[in-house]
């Protein structure tokens, strides 16, 4: 199995890696939000930027942080705000994860 782009970017450059990991601990100073419901927005914001890589992480992640395939969508399909061509990327990938996890 190959290496994910985030342990590659990990290895290859581990001080960004960790200040990235920082800055993220900050944003959500004393866990204002719970992990699902951040991970809820990432997914809503890399729907709107049409990241698959980032997309997939944080779709990964939302569901191992215990949101349902449902509240994911709901998540990806705001970036209907911006327009149909930036949800229309998230929901075959949220189902290519989801499928993922339950083979």
């Amino acid at each position: 199995m190959s290496k994910s782009v985030w342990e590659i970017f990990n290895e290859e450059t581990p001080e960004a890696a960790e200040a990235y990991i920082k800055l993220s601990a900050a944003i959500n100073k004393d866990g204002v939000l719970d992990e699902k419901t951040r991970n809820l927005i990432l997914v809503g914001i890399y729907s709107t930027t049409r990241d698959p890589v980032a997309l997939r992480h944080f779709t990964r992640l939302a569901f191992d942080a215990g949101a349902s395939k449902e509240q994911i969508q709901a998540a990806a399909l705001m970036a209907f705000n911006t327009g149909v061509s930036s949800a229309e990327l998230s929901i075959p990938l949220i189902k290519e994860v989801s499928e993922s996890l339950t083979s």
